[in-house]
């Protein structure tokens, strides 16, 4: 079974307030992608996990004029000069993915928007002819319940067109900037047990028990994609 990716949060110095770094500990840099994605490396998707983990971390930094990913792991050296253009080319075709989101979601709303001032205009219309054909003046229940469907007519495609696009925009601007995120990647030799403290260990011991790991107040576990 694969070691869990172990993220780390690194804060920057108060000299390089200007810049975000974000650590991420792997046993293998493959694990940083999606492990049923048959794609090659470079065009693979991120895993779920890390993914979440790196938007997080860098979200919280928007006003940082640079941002920096430090990878450090022990296995999978041969991928680590494809780390920097396969991240690359997941955050914008993420980005891409974005911008066509948004952009669907500012024509449906001008479509709606003119549904809405069509029915408007009905219920404004309607208004005005029931009022005149009636003896009596338009009673003020039905009078108001026009007015108001006119206007509720309105609001939601206003809503949209003013306000929905924002949090895509906001999205969009993000997958940007982790494309152009610089990567460093650190190969961490592992430390193999001595043969004689394992040829003990497997005497003494018959059923050993993985230990938990140390608690870390700057380290997130997360599962294997």
């Amino acid at each position: 079974m694969p070691s869990k990716p172990a993220l780390s949060r690194h804060r920057p110095a108060a000299h390089a307030a200007s810049a975000a770094t974000v650590s991420i500990r792997v046993r293998n840099l493959a694990q940083l992608f999606n492990s049923l994605d048959a794609s090659p490396f470079w065009d693979r998707d991120l895993d779920s996990h890390a993914a979440e983990f790196i938007e997080e971390e860098f979200s919280e930094n928007r006003s940082a004029a640079l941002w920096h990913l430090h990878v450090h792991a022990s296995e999978g050296e041969d991928l680590a000069r494809d780390l920097q253009p396969a991240l690359e080319h997941y955050y914008t075709r993420m980005a891409h993915s974005a911008a066509l989101r948004q952009r669907e979601q500012l024509h449906l709303g001008q479509l709606a928007l003119l549904g809405g001032l069509a029915i408007f205009l009905l219920s404004m219309s309607a208004r005005r002819i029931l009022a005149n054909l009636s003896p009596n003046g338009l009673s003020p229940l039905l009078d108001e319940g026009l007015i108001i469907l006119a206007w509720l007519a309105l609001w939601r495609p206003v809503e949209t067109l003013v306000y929905g696009w924002v949090p895509l925009y906001r999205r969009r601007r993000l997958y940007q900037r982790l494309a152009a995120v610089q990567v460093t990647v650190r190969m961490e030799p592992t430390h193999p047990e001595p043969p004689d403290v394992a040829a003990h260990r497997h005497d003494t011991e018959v059923a050993p028990a993985a230990s938990p790991m140390p608690p870390s107040a700057t380290r997130k576990t997360i599962p294997p994609g």
